[in-house]
């Protein structure tokens, strides 16, 4: 049986993470489940992407990676699973797929298109969930959906993502310098 990694930030204060455990539970009894983490901020992509990029290499190829960060479906952030290195990321396309690949490509992703989907404010259960154990049965990712061409995309959206965090950190610096110099003149 596949394990099945779950990272969320949806702490462990209620139900969330129960409900997520229990719903795999009921359609794969046998199934192994790893909490790589609950306690990522809030929408925090680049705090997921860090802790992911860091602990997904340790587990074995085929391991299936639910990501509950950021993960409602937008127009501009459709549901998608990558296959990356042998390892399946199933997560909104919030460009949390492309840091963690950002020093490789993508094997192969696919835009979730679930007919029977319930739309709601639970993705993690009613989408991801389902395609996880879908995966973990053996099933292929052309039943989840359409192969995407989004490789490219992901890259560069994990590049932009990177130099606007470096501009970020560059300006904060300034700032603190500027502070400095004007408490050293005083």
């Amino acid at each position: 049986m596949a394990i099945i990694t779950l990272t969320t930030d949806f702490g462990l204060k209620d139900h969330f993470v129960a409900v997520l455990k229990g719903s795999i539970y009921s359609e794969l009894p046998d199934a192994k489940i790893v909490d790589i983490s609950h306690d990522i901020m809030p929408f925090n992509i680049q705090e997921c992407a860090y802790i992911l990029s860091n602990s997904y290499k340790s587990f074995p190829k085929g391991t299936i990676h639910i990501v509950g960060v950021d993960s409602e479906e937008t127009p501009d952030n459709k549901h998608v699973v990558a296959l990356v290195n042998g390892h399946y990321f199933i997560s909104a396309n919030t460009g949390v797929i492309g840091l963690i690949t950002s020093e490789m490509t993508p094997d192969k992703v696919v835009e979730i298109n679930l007919p029977d989907s319930i739309a709601n404010s639970f993705p993690v259960l009613n989408v991801f969930i389902q395609v996880a154990c879908h995966i973990a049965r053996g099933g292929t990712l052309e039943i989840v959906g359409k192969q995407k061409m989004v490789k490219r995309l992901l890259v560069v959206l994990s590049i932009l993502i990177t130099m606007v965090m470096s501009l970020l950190i560059f300006v904060k610096t300034c700032l603190m310098l500027t502070v400095k110099t004007e408490i050293i003149h005083y």
